[in-house]
């Protein structure tokens, strides 16, 4: 299961920023190697919506904290394989395809004559963090700068550190059910505007990727 969260930015006016959060979920099925089951649970969908009105809200940011849960689920196969482990990614997505350039948000909707430029993708912030502080990047914020860039939460390929360690890079067969600390990944979101922005509509998508490692 490979969670989506899409993120909208709107300029009003010049200095009126208003960003809607909203959280999707859509299903990824395919066969595992060494692990049983791999997936992650998803918390309920998410709407929110940030207005910049003030030269305080542009110069700090605005954060939502805990915008998405990912609760993450592995487990053996009905005989133990020693080399079950799992990686946790993000990556940034903001439809190039259709012409964006690579380090802008998708223009939706431009607002006048459109003579800045619009949104980086580094005005978005993310910051990874749970209990156990089982992330390199637990605690600190983030950011991309060009499409398709990927930010690894737990990285691929690691050697195995069990479930209960309550240590960096946990990545053995466990679950948020029994080992919430280690399992469950909450995610803030900080968006950094700046003034010279041009108004309108812009979008990025931040994809979760759970996978076995091979």
């Amino acid at each position: 299961m490979i969670p989506f969260l899409s993120i909208n930015l709107t300029y009003l006016r010049a200095n009126l920023l208003l960003c809607s959060i909203s959280l999707f979920f859509t299903n990824s099925l395919y066969s595992q190697i060494h692990c049983g089951l791999v997936e992650i649970e998803p918390n309920t969908s998410i709407n929110n919506s940030i207005t910049f009105d003030s030269f305080q809200r542009y110069q700090g940011g605005y954060t939502i904290n805990s915008a998405a849960r990912i609760r993450v689920k592995v487990e053996d196969k009905s005989t133990p394989d020693p080399l079950c482990s799992w990686s946790l990614r993000m990556i940034v997505d903001n439809n190039s395809v259709s012409g964006t350039p690579i380090d802008e948000w998708e223009e939706l909707y431009l607002y006048g004559l459109g003579n800045s430029s619009n949104p980086t993708i580094d005005a978005l912030e993310i910051r990874v963090r749970n209990e156990c502080s089982t992330s390199p990047i637990d605690g600190v914020f983030t950011n991309f700068n060009n499409d398709q860039d990927l930010i690894e939460i737990i990285a691929p390929l690691l050697p195995i550190t069990p479930a209960g360690s309550c240590t960096l890079n946990v990545n053995g067969p466990g679950s948020y059910q029994t080992n919430y600390n280690e399992f469950n990944f909450n995610i803030d979101i900080r968006v950094k505007p700046n003034f010279t922005f041009n108004p309108g509509l812009f979008e990025l998508n931040i994809k979760f990727i759970l996978e076995e490692n091979p």
